[in-house]
């Protein structure tokens, strides 16, 4: 996808959300208070993936994480919602219809475009794994899955 950057500016508001959420001024925050971290950020998040990210950052299991590694998290969040935004962009144009679907044929004719050397096996493969309904066409869930899988 695109070149992602976060701005200095966004940095600057998410640390200094992130100190709001330091109560003792230690320079680490509860992993429990991700959630409303990223909401205060205006950052939506599902709490399966909060959890896998706070485990993830809080190896030692210590229940806190410190600025460093909350920016990483907050700049892999920017990146997944922008990837996210270009995929939806992308899926509306392929939508020529505005029925919320793409034909097989269309999508079959773009992976074939985008891939090197696939084979039409392949290419089936990967249309019966996308179109998991058997319905002809790919909604966005699927072009999701197919795209970001």
């Amino acid at each position: 996808m695109s070149d992602f950057k976060v701005t200095e500016k966004q940095f600057n508001d998410a640390h200094n959300t992130f100190n709001l959420f330091d109560k003792k001024g230690n320079g680490h925050v509860s992993t429990k208070e991700l959630a409303n971290i990223f909401k205060s950020l205006a950052l939506q998040i599902s709490a399966d993936k909060l959890k896998e990210w706070a485990d993830e950052v809080d190896e030692e299991a210590l229940g806190y994480m410190e600025w460093e590694n909350f920016k990483i998290l907050f700049e892999r969040k920017l990146k997944e919602d922008e990837d996210e935004r270009e995929l939806r962009d992308a899926f509306r144009v392929l939508d020529k219809q505005n029925k919320g679907t793409i034909p097989v044929d269309d999508l079959r004719w773009i992976l074939k475009s985008l891939g090197d050397d696939i084979t039409e096996e392949e290419l089936d493969d990967m249309i019966a794994e996308t179109d998991t309904d058997g319905s002809g066409t790919v909604d966005y869930e699927e072009f999701y899955t197919l795209m970001m899988g």
